[in-house]
């Protein structure tokens, strides 16, 4: 079964706000990685309610999503992966607190300096929802449709 996951990306004065993780399926004793703030969504959840809970777990930062960047499929041996990628404005400038104890850090970077550090992305995927979001592609979030039964 495919793992529906969103992920947010929120701009500030030309950088991009990102979170350094360490994630619990890595080992203990591994660096931190870079990546967007993202996850699960929730059973009954809408996607763009997902994307607000995520940002403000992972960076404490309340957000709105305003646009769809992309979706992604992602599929590897092991599992499969759906990603729908937000981009998002803040509410406010003010930081809360990060909920997510895998969460080292929170930066706001440069597209330059995201992609020079590409060996620090968590994933290749990573830096391909990265890239999908520096491309400049954008839908209106109308095309992302709520059906309920």
């Amino acid at each position: 079964m495919a793992r529906v996951i969103v992920a947010g990306f929120v701009e500030r004065d030309g950088k991009l706000l990102v979170i350094r993780e360490r994630p619990a399926e890595f080992p203990a004793d591994h660096d931190p990685v870079m990546n967007q703030p993202a996850g699960h969504v929730e059973k009954d959840e809408l996607l763009t309610d997902a994307v607000v809970r995520e940002v403000r777990e992972e960076t404490g930062y309340c957000v709105r999503p305003v646009e769809l960047i992309g979706v992604h499929q992602a599929i590897s041996p092991q599992r499969m992966a759906i990603y729908f990628l937000f981009r998002c404005e803040l509410e406010d400038q003010g930081q809360g607190p990060i909920e997510a104890s895998e969460i080292v850090e929170t930066l706001w970077l440069t597209q330059k300096e995201i992609m020079t550090r590409v060996s620090e992305h968590r994933s290749s995927s990573t830096t391909a929802r990265f890239k999908s979001y520096f491309s400049g592609a954008r839908y209106p979030l109308e095309v992302v449709t709520h059906l309920s039964s």
